[in-house]
């Protein structure tokens, strides 16, 4: 058992509880409400997706170029 307070819009949980859960950055914590006053929190690992979709954006992989113009409808051919 363990307390912590709420202040200014955050709850910031003891050392001990996030060890003894085994939070590491980057977890989400999801906290269903059972009812008011009562709350069940539960750790939704991080996959590590976000952050590889972020590094593709930083450093985009060599896709070719296109040779010559293209017109709009050879862009969007396949759309109809």
């Amino acid at each position: 058992m363990a307390e912590t307070t709420y202040h200014e819009d955050k709850v910031y949980l003891p050392r001990r509880v996030r060890e003894k859960m085994g939070i590491v950055d980057g977890d989400v914590l999801h906290i269903e409400v059972v009812e008011r006053g009562v709350a069940k929190m539960s750790i939704v690992r991080r996959c590590g997706a976000a952050k590889r979709a972020l590094e593709k954006l930083d450093n985009p992989p060599n896709l070719g170029a296109v040779k010559g113009r293209l017109s709009r409808e050879e862009i969007y051919e396949d759309l109809t």
